[in-house]
């Protein structure tokens, strides 16, 4: 948010030199960082001033020269970070170690074990109710409908509810959200992630993964749901 301040007062021309600590400051994607050194701030007739790096636009030296190289270890740097992180998350995923930050519907964490699922007593109900229905031949609207009728709150709700971090509130159940509750392996106590991957670490964009790529470890926590029940709701769904 402030950068793109920076960059409105600077179009407003508020703003004619930008000082940072290092060039890192600025940023680590080198092509992003290059278009502002070369292009935009020239453009602009903008000075920019990296101190420790020595860089300054308006200064002929060679420091200015081996400027985008500096971007791309810079780059390099934020990568070699992006791998590491990944590669700890992968290992906690394989152990069966939850590293999501918001629990599944029906399981809650303890500030104690941040990687383990406990059972949530307050809504454990409502996931039976949803299975119990399912293999009753309900479809996923009816079962949808008949929690709405029943004003049964939606886990978005339930979140909010605890003071949970949610990314936006849903007052009605959907077909689509009971039929994600009724195939996830969740419910029968194995952990389930890896269901998503970052495009990059240049971009916050997500594409979802088949399933065979999941990591599904049997057996981490306790049930809600016993198998016999799970594999009936499944085989009505299908």
């Amino acid at each position: 948010p402030s950068f793109k301040k920076l960059i409105k007062d600077i179009e407003n021309n508020k703003v004619n030199m930008v000082i940072t600590k290092d060039l890192s400051r600025l940023g680590r994607d080198y092509i992003l960082t290059g278009y502002y050194i070369e292009k935009y701030f020239p453009e602009k007739r903008v000075r920019y001033i990296a101190l420790l790096d020595g860089i300054d636009t308006e200064s002929k030296n060679l420091e200015n020269d081996i400027t985008p190289f500096k971007s791309v270890f810079n780059d390099m740097y934020a990568k070699d970070i992006s791998n590491k992180i990944k590669s700890v998350k992968h290992n906690k995923q394989n152990l069966g170690l939850f590293i999501g930050g918001k629990a599944p519907f029906g399981y809650k964490l303890d500030k104690n074990y941040p990687n383990k699922l406990f059972i949530d007593e307050n809504v454990k109900h409502i996931i039976k109710r949803i299975f119990n229905e399912a293999c009753l031949g309900n479809s996923c609207r009816n079962i949808a409908n008949n929690l709405n009728l029943d004003n049964i709150p939606t886990p978005s709700q339930y979140a909010a509810s605890q003071c949970l971090k949610t990314s936006k509130i849903s007052n009605l159940w959907s077909d689509s959200r009971t039929r994600e509750i009724l195939l996830n392996e969740v419910y029968i106590g194995n952990m389930v992630q890896g269901r998503v991957r970052k495009l990059s670490y240049k971009s916050k964009k997500n594409i979802r993964l088949p399933k065979k790529e999941w990591k599904i470890i049997k057996n981490t926590h306790k049930p809600i749901i016993d198998l016999k029940t799970f594999l009936k709701a499944q085989e009505m769904i299908n």
